[in-house]
């Protein structure tokens, strides 16, 4: 029984600190993985200047993002669910696995902090911070990409999603070329079969 105990522990404080390589927060890093916040001010955070600013606990941001900014919440919670479900990885260590994966294919240029996909990943799972799902992935009926929407809404089915918007406008929209200029891998992005 205290092997087990530490054992879980060993594996918190694992987690906690790949977190803090990905700058998350004390508060994000507490609800991923349980460990107290003094033990993390102890451990981690001791010597760290806080983060400034709000945390990003609103899961009405995807909806007032750019383009781009969807796109890449999009992939993250493509990776994420292709850990959950083909490598069947628990919720704690996709998330950690999902936002390496995103950072390393998005090529440095990455908008989104891991406080803001923590929050992105509740919202989509119902879990950690939110007591019930608010966004879900959705299949694009032209391109077959998995991208987010509000749950329920199947309009971009007609209008075309994130990914089929992004590449209607990669040829005139100069902040869109940009921000691929080191070409990302969506490859997880497209449902796989």
């Amino acid at each position: 029984m205290a092997y087990e105990h530490a054992e879980r522990h060993i594996q918190a404080l694992q987690l906690a600190k790949s977190c803090v390589e990905h700058g998350a927060r004390m508060k994000t890093v507490a609800y991923l993985t349980g460990l107290s916040a003094s033990l993390l001010r102890e451990y981690f955070y001791n010597d760290r200047a806080a983060t400034g600013g709000r945390w990003p606990s609103s899961q009405d941001w995807y909806h007032m993002a750019t383009l781009v900014q969807r796109a890449e919440a999009s992939l993250i919670a493509s990776i994420f669910q292709f850990l959950r479900t083909e490598h069947a990885c628990s919720a704690r260590k996709a998330m950690v696995c999902a936002y390496k994966m995103y950072r390393e294919r998005w090529s440095g240029r990455s908008s989104i902090s891991f406080d803001r996909a923590f929050e992105l990943i509740a919202s989509v799972e119902g879990i950690w911070t939110q007591h019930s799902a608010q966004l879900a992935l959705h299949t694009c009926a032209r391109c077959r990409c998995r991208y987010l929407i509000a749950l329920g809404d199947t309009s971009a089915d007609y209008s075309g999603c994130v990914f089929c918007k992004l590449v209607k406008r990669y040829a005139t929209d100069s902040r869109i070329q940009s921000s691929f200029a080191g070409k990302p891998d969506l490859s997880l992005a497209v449902k796989q079969n």
